[in-house]
C-alpha cells in the first residue's frame, strides 16, 4: 500500500469524532490494502493480455510531459513559441519521444538477451 493511501485514509479520519478516528483508521486501511491489491491484479493481467496499453499508456505520459513543458512560464519569453502549432507539436514531440526511447531500449534489451541465448 502506498503512502498517499496511508495519507487519505488518515486525512479522512481526522475529520471524524476523535474517539472514532482510530476506527476509522483502521477500517480504511481493511479496505483499501484488498482494493490495492485486485485492483493491481486486474491491471497486471490486462498489461499481459493486451502489451498495447503499455505503450498507449507511455504515449499519453509522453503527451502530457511534452504540453507541461511548453506551458512552462520559462518558454513564454520566446514569442515564436507561443503559436498556435507550437503546443500540439510539444504534445506530439513528447509522445514520440518517450515511445522512440522505449522502442530503441526494448529492442536494446531483446538483442542482449538473443546474444545471450547464443
Amino acid at each position: 500500500m502506498s503512502l498517499d493511501n496511508v495519507i487519505a485514509v488518515a486525512g479522512v479520519a481526522e475529520a471524524a469524532d476523535p474517539q472514532h478516528r482510530l476506527a476509522l483508521v483502521i477500517f480504511g486501511l481493511l479496505v483499501s490494502i484488498p482494493l490495492i491489491v485486485l485492483g493491481s491484479t486486474l491491471v497486471l493481467k490486462l498489461l499481459d493480455k493486451f502489451p498495447i496499453v503499455i505503450a498507449l499508456g507511455a504515449g499519453l505520459l509522453g503527451w502530457i510531459a511534452g504540453g507541461l513543458m511548453i506551458d512552462d512560464p520559462f518558454f513564454d519569453r520566446w514569442p515564436a513559441l507561443n503559436l498556435l502549432g507550437a503546443e500540439y507539436t510539444a504534445h506530439l514531440a513528447g509522445a514520440v519521444l518517450v515511445l522512440g526511447f522505449g522502442w530503441y531500449f526494448r529492442r536494446r534489451v531483446l538483442a542482449a538477451e538473443a546474444k545471450a541465448a547464443h
